[in-house]
């Protein structure tokens, strides 16, 4: 019966593991990681536009002065131009993905029972008499018992979660990539006077 209880025990310990939550929280923190990243895209976009007085955005601009060789062969004169480039064609949009999520669970239960009994039991008598005609009789009885038990119990647990995380820059959305073409389209180059 010992044995039965001691057999259960692992059995008892492993249905009692929460797998269903060892298992789902990597997949949850792995989704909220990305919508993280995409509010973390939004953001930044939405930061290089200036919203105007009537509530519509454009983006910010960046104007500078520059000096432009122009001309073919012999020729070539340096003008100085006035550029106009929207900030957000120029710079790098931050825009990350998970590749793939990898766990690992291992859990480990040990369970060492042993038990030994050993008893040990006697009895001893001795009976003597004087004579055999004697109506006096000498007698005498010695008795032992002895018993000894002993019980080990070791249960060992023991458990690892491993997650590794890939993740790198994703290909740009098509609809981010037209509109950031239609950006450096918007590109304007034009003489200083």
């Amino acid at each position: 019966m010992a044995d039965q209880v001691q057999q259960l025990i692992p059995a008892a310990e492993f249905q009692a593991l929460p797998l269903g939550y060892i298992v789902a929280e990597p997949l949850k923190a792995a989704i909220m990681a990305q919508a993280i990243a995409a509010k973390t895209t939004q953001d930044f976009i939405n930061n290089l536009l200036s919203t105007g007085t009537d509530g519509t955005k454009t983006p910010i601009t960046v104007d500078f002065e520059a000096m432009q060789s122009v001309g073919t062969g012999d020729t070539t004169t340096i003008k100085k131009v006035s550029v106009s480039a929207p900030l957000l064609a120029m710079v790098p949009i931050p825009h990350l993905r998970i590749d793939s999520l990898t766990t690992h669970f291992k859990y480990e239960i040990s369970s060492v029972a042993k038990s030994s009994e050993d008893t040990s039991k006697g009895v001893n008598m001795n009976v003597e008499t004087g004579s055999a005609l004697s109506l006096w009789a000498k007698g005498s009885i010695t008795g032992s018992v002895s018993s000894k038990s002993s019980s080990e119990s070791v249960m060992n647990r023991s458990g690892v979660l491993e997650i590794t995380v890939n993740a790198s820059e994703a290909p740009m959305p098509e609809g981010l990539a037209k509109i950031l073409g239609i950006l450096a389209n918007s590109i304007t180059v034009q003489e200083s006077k």
